[in-house]
């Protein structure tokens, strides 16, 4: 595909302790996911060294990505992580879907706010009353929808992606979408320690706490695979596979064949599915081989610390 040829995403916009808290519940031998940006697939591997975790991508770049990301967690260069440094060309901030979020950042310093407000907003030092204040007046600012229009129209998107990446939103709307989750993530308590915020509104990591890997000691390999998920020939040996949105780039002709596939899978075992800015109802396709734990959508939805996503599903192998 023509978008293939770069990095498109530095970072995955994914809360690791999702696919943590399914860890936590199967206790699987054998796991697969997508690769992205790579932070969940290495956090996952700081945290279950002995997780036999595979990772697929059918972007090259990507999986090249995550490697030069594991040489700098080897070499404790923090500043290549972007921890304490802010520089797009860092690892961190060296994607495609990145550059949309450094524009976002430079369009709200210039018309909602400015650099030292922004700062202090996300001091550990600033008191809860001036961070309140702060907030107060970027949520009321008359130009607080500008910087998103600016940034998250189609036409924008469709650049970045091509017209796949909105196949289910609804036309000219997810520069709301965006608007409403990320103002919803800032007015949260202790939004200020959120690293999705920071890395969105800073440019960088606060803390090499930020997520497990970036201070990771017993990081070990993980096989990484130029392939798509349907090339896969043992897809029943995984007890849970992590899909991020794929399915917000797919056709539902593309949908029923990953659930032909999946049905290979075996009882007990799980899918985890993300979607931005749509409500498809994909369990009305799984139905016959899967079942969902609503529960698991609805805790997510007011504890993913990404902010991103409408839906995160979890499907369980009848």
């Amino acid at each position: 595909m023509k978008i293939f040829n770069t990095v498109l995403f530095a970072v995955n916009r994914e809360d690791h302790f999702v696919e943590y808290d399914v860890i936590n519940r199967l206790n699987p031998n054998r796991m697969l996911m997508i690769g992205s940006g790579g932070c969940i697939a290495l956090s996952l591997k700081t945290i279950f060294p002995d997780l036999n975790l595979n990772v697929v991508d059918v972007n090259p770049h990507q999986l090249l990505h995550i490697k030069q990301k594991i040489k700098a967690v080897k070499k404790s260069d923090l500043e290549a992580l972007n921890v304490h440094t802010k520089n797009d060309s860092c690892l961190n901030q060296a994607g495609k879907f990145e550059t949309m979020f450094q524009e976002l950042r430079d369009s709200f310093i210039k018309l909602v706010s400015n650099k030292k407000e922004v700062i202090s907003f996300f001091d550990l030092e600033t008191s809860d009353t001036r961070r309140s204040n702060i907030l107060e007046k970027w949520l009321h600012h008359d130009k607080i929808s500008t910087p998103f229009r600016k940034v998250f129209n189609d036409k924008n998107i469709n650049k970045v992606f091509s017209d796949e990446a909105t196949k289910h939103g609804s036309p000219g709307s997810y520069i709301s979408y965006m608007q409403k989750k990320i103002l919803t993530g800032l007015n949260k308590n202790n939004s200020h320690l959120n690293p999705f915020l920071q890395h969105i509104f800073l440019g960088y990591y606060k803390s090499p706490k930020a997520f497990p890997y970036i201070e990771s000691k017993t990081l070990t390999e993980m096989t990484m695979m130029e392939i798509s998920i349907l090339s896969l020939d043992n897809i029943s040996s995984y007890d849970i596979i992590s899909l991020s949105n794929i399915f917000d780039w797919s056709s539902e002709d593309t949908v029923k064949t990953h659930a032909k596939y999946f049905s290979q899978m075996k009882k007990g075992s799980a899918i985890i599915i993300r979607q931005i800015n749509n409500h498809k109802n994909w369990i009305e396709i799984f139905k016959d081989y899967f079942t969902e734990d609503k529960s698991f959508d609805r805790y997510w939805k007011e504890n993913d610390r990404s902010m991103f996503y409408d839906h995160i599903r979890l499907f369980i192998r009848k």
